[in-house]
């Protein structure tokens, strides 16, 4: 089965530079799309006042950090069981799609820290210093700012795999094409990240 990469997503105003919460479109997903939701201004303001974190250093994070979570849950999704595990947690967050800029600012981060122990496992304290290390910001920084976004990007990731009729058996293939759509538009260092993420994972 050939994955589309057409989601749906919150359109963003001004270049994805602001989130506005009442209107979703369907339109091409790519790296770029899911960084627009989670990195326009709302977004990181949201998640700025909530960690008392400079918004740079938030937005600087997320950039940098989403392609290693998609490299990651492609990676869970591989496996049987893995993409079992994962496609329920996608069904369990696809509802709050339509209402990321609330969740953001109320973010639950024992549910976030939860969600990203289990799509990096073991690794996550190597992931979280190697974020570090890239943006500046400081690990425990880091890590509450990726456990603040990590439910909503399985909110959208959700709300696409199902607007799309995507099986359980083509997970890998959705999020692999998220990531070879995102390669040539990200600015937030998708190469090196993806580098060091092979690393890692001994890929």
């Amino acid at each position: 089965m050939k994955v589309s990469n057409t989601f749906l997503i919150l359109q963003s105003n001004n270049n994805n530079s602001t989130i506005n919460n009442s209107t979703i479109k369907q339109t091409d997903m790519d790296l770029t799309n899911i960084l627009g939701a989670l990195t326009g201004n709302d977004a990181v303001g949201a998640i700025a006042d909530n960690l008392k974190i400079d918004s740079n250093q938030v937005s600087s994070v997320i950039s940098n950090a989403l392609p290693t979570l998609l490299g990651a849950l492609q990676k869970n999704a591989s496996t049987p069981g893995g993409a079992e595990s994962l496609a329920k947690a996608l069904g369990d967050h696809a509802g709050n799609a339509g209402n990321i800029l609330n969740n953001l600012k109320g973010a639950d981060l024992t549910d976030g820290s939860k969600i990203l122990g289990h799509i990096f496992g073991g690794n996550l304290s190597n992931v979280l210093n190697g974020i570090s290390k890239q943006t500046g910001v400081a690990s425990n920084a880091v890590s509450n700012i990726l456990a603040s976004i990590a439910p909503s990007l399985l909110a959208l990731l959700g709300r696409g795999q199902q607007s799309n009729g995507i099986n359980v058996g083509d997970l890998a293939g959705m999020l692999g094409g998220l990531l070879g759509g995102g390669s040539s538009n990200n600015s937030g260092g998708l190469g090196s990240i993806l580098g060091g993420l092979g690393k890692i994972f001994g890929r």
